[in-house]
């Protein structure tokens, strides 16, 4: 999966501004604010992270689907994080990263905006016992993303 030009410049500008940015659907979690930034056919993009160290998390079957949403399988990437995994998979801005993993994530609410959990792993790897909860951060100004450390 590869970002054409305009979305990856539109990720970019996103995750690098230091200004305010308006995007549809932001939630504050327990390990930074994630950003709704794109979709690419049937798969939504996340955005996390400043822009030194940014993130992205692709979930597939999410894309233009608002309500009543349910539980959907994707992966996380960045350019660094704890665990190197021996597989590559295509990262910020389709760039291929050896720094990824499983992604699951739920929606707690039918409607919209709407509060989720997730759970993630490093690689191909058991879950984490950290588990991500998100709130919709509903009617704040948005700044480029938070760090989400992994």
């Amino acid at each position: 999966m590869k970002l054409n030009g305009f979305k990856a410049l539109g990720l970019a500008a996103l995750l690098m501004t230091g200004g305010n940015a308006v995007a549809d659907e932001v939630w504050n979690t327990n390990v930074g604010r994630i950003v709704y930034a794109d979709e690419i056919g049937p798969t939504a993009v996340f955005a996390y992270g400043s822009a030194e160290d940014p993130g992205v998390i692709y979930i597939v079957g999410l894309a233009k689907v608002y309500q009543n949403r349910g539980t959907y399988d994707g992966y996380w990437a960045e350019n660094n994080a704890k665990v190197e995994c021996t597989t590559e998979r295509p990262g910020i801005y389709g760039k291929m990263t050896k720094y990824w993993g499983r992604y699951q994530i739920k929606f707690l609410d039918k409607g919209f905006p709407a509060r989720w959990e997730a759970t993630w792993s490093y690689c191909d790897g058991a879950a984490e016992k950290l588990k991500i909860e998100a709130t919709p951060a509903v009617g704040e100004a948005v700044a480029a993303p938070a760090p989400a450390k992994k």
